[in-house]
């Protein structure tokens, strides 16, 4: 398990409001998936032209805080499908987590 700024650990299930690092992990994630995906979301939160949420560089405009310390989604309650099916402990969760520094190689 890594230590310090970002572990989160809870277990072997890291503890998202600490992480955040998928909401900053890519300029194309998250997407919106179908006409409703996305409903009351603010629209300055959205970028129409490619039906997925704004991103400030690789950051989610709906992230609040600072990614490995404290962090909060401002649309938490209507985000996206995709953000409601990422999980935490997962394959894709660890690999962004090591990519942040989270966690090292074969932490559990």
């Amino acid at each position: 398990m890594a230590s310090g700024k970002g572990s989160g650990l809870s277990g072997s299930v890291p503890d998202c409001l600490v992480c955040g690092g998928c909401c900053a992990w890519s300029e194309t994630w998250p997407v919106l998936i179908g006409a409703r995906d996305g409903e009351g979301i603010p629209d300055e939160l959205i970028d129409f032209d490619n039906m997925r949420m704004q991103s400030w560089g690789h950051r989610c405009a709906a992230l609040e805080g600072e990614i490995g310390c404290r962090v909060g989604c401002s649309v938490y309650r209507e985000r996206p499908l995709v953000c409601r099916e990422f999980q935490a402990g997962s394959e894709d969760c660890r690999m962004v987590r090591r990519h942040f520094g989270f966690e090292t190689v074969g932490a559990e």
